[in-house]
């Protein structure tokens, strides 16, 4: 029972997979920002219930709260949105990689504005992820081009979009991060945070007459795709790591938990009936084995 925290972990990371997949086609059908609102608006919708069973954390103050909704702000509206154009444009194998350089950027960012130490060791696993990166960007092979490949003209700015994500993800963070360490309830932050991000995109889908119509429009699969991947992404996601990160060591949960570009190529070389190339599979093994060296150096 005491190894169940390991196969929560490994769930996350599959969870983050299946959810990247189902995203894919809706991201694409809908645009970034329509995608986006409808996905975060559900997570909103379920941490509120969520926080009304569970009772809501009355000891967050003002400042506590500001922050939250900064970090909800910049981790929606920028790093979601960005986050799915980036998706859309390069496939979910690739954006899943672009995800892992979210640690390395928290790196960068703790060193530049706390002034926090960096390890030689962090560093190395910085140098990894961005090689194992490189390596996945330079295997894409645009002559057997499959459903989840993306397009072949936007790879360029699709990376772009991708880095610019994971920046502002890991700037989310930073902002959320004392709030959190001051033993903030998740449940209660997450909904704030979730809120805050569907609110800061419902103007730019009022004003559009376009966007409207979209969602008043959705085909029923497309529906169902962003409902199930809000739902396993976010829902089932988050409660698995919740349960880990209460069982094991956060170091090794969040290796295992960051092990989503290995998963999501087998699940692409099913569904996608392609084999990804060979150094699609080191450029992963790299992007894990950098993230596992950051979140251990202490």
């Amino acid at each position: 029972m005491t190894s169940l925290w390991i196969f929560a972990a490994i769930g996350t990371a599959a969870c983050f997979a299946i959810s990247s997949l189902l995203a894919y086609d809706a991201a694409r059908t809908l645009g970034a920002i329509v995608f986006s609102f409808l996905r975060m608006s559900l997570v909103a919708v379920g941490f509120a219930v969520l926080a009304l069973t569970s009772g809501f954390d009355t000891s967050l103050s003002l400042t506590d709260i500001s922050l939250l909704v900064l970090s909800g702000i910049l981790g929606v509206f920028l790093a979601d949105t960005l986050r799915y154009a980036s998706l859309a444009r390069i496939g979910p194998a690739l954006q899943s990689l672009l995800n892992t350089t979210t640690a390395p950027f928290a790196l960068v960012l703790g060193f530049v504005i706390l002034g926090q130490v960096v390890s030689e060791l962090a560093l190395f696993g910085t140098a990894i992820v961005f090689g194992g990166l490189v390596l996945a960007i330079f295997s894409r092979n645009f002559a057997a081009l499959t459903r989840f490949s993306g397009e072949r003209s936007n790879v360029t700015g699709g990376v772009l979009f991708g880095l610019a994500s994971a920046l502002s993800q890991a700037g989310s963070v930073l902002i959320a991060a004392p709030v959190m360490l001051d033993g903030a309830d998740l449940v209660s932050a997450t909904f704030i945070r979730s809120l805050a991000g569907s609110l800061s995109l419902l103007l730019p889908v009022v004003l559009s007459a376009e966007r409207k119509a979209q969602i008043g429009s959705m085909p029923k699969p497309v529906v169902g795709q962003v409902f199930l991947s809000a739902a396993i992404g976010t829902g089932l996601g988050m409660t698995l790591q919740l349960y880990a990160l209460s069982s094991g060591p956060v170091g090794v949960v969040s290796t295992l938990a960051a092990t989503t570009p290995l998963i999501i190529l087998p699940l692409i070389w099913v569904l996608g009936k392609a084999r990804p190339p060979g150094l699609a599979w080191i450029g992963a093994i790299c992007a894990v084995a950098g993230v596992t060296l950051i979140v251990n150096a202490g």
